[in-house]
Formats: C-alpha cells, structure tokens, sequence
C-alpha cells in the first residue's frame, strides 16, 4: 500500500544528486542484482563500502547506450537490406 511518505520520498528520491543502488535500481525498472552486475559500466563515487551513483551520470550513461544500441540496430538493419538487395545488382 502506498502511503504518503512514499510520495514524499518519491520527490525527494527526484531531487537527489546521487542515488544508492538500490534506489538506481528502481529508478532504471531493474532488480538490484542487474544493477550490481552492471555496476562496473556505470558511473560511480565510492568511499568506503558506500556505493553512489550520479543522477546525472546515471541518465548519461543511459543515453549513451540507447544510442549505441539505436547504432547497431540500424547497421544490422542494412546489412539484411544489402544481403537482400544487393547494390549494383538491380
């Protein structure tokens, strides 16, 4: 059930600079077991067994693997095209 401190700590959890894992990982729609799998590709501030993880680093990161992966699909998508319809061949 939700209350309205978790509201309250919604908003606040939005304003935040940085975020713990777990909390990246609910922010991201991921387990936290992904998120720490994918800890070592993500931006972060260590100090001691403390593990943050920039907002802003966080949503760069995400954009940056959108946009390789937009990269990829689009160079798979004209390899088929060329292995279907060759050019020079028409």
């Amino acid at each position: 059930m939700s209350t309205s401190s978790d509201a309250a700590n919604s908003i606040r959890l939005f304003e935040r600079l940085a975020l713990r894992p777990k909390e990246a990982a609910e922010a991201l729609g991921i387990s936290e077991r992904t998120l720490r799998q994918l800890l070592p590709e993500l931006p972060t501030v260590r100090r001691g067994n403390i593990v943050l993880i920039p907002v802003a680093g966080l949503r760069e990161w995400l954009r940056e693997e959108s946009e390789a992966e937009k990269g990829c699909v689009e160079r798979a998508v004209g390899e088929i095209l060329e292995a279907v319809h060759p050019r020079g061949k028409d």
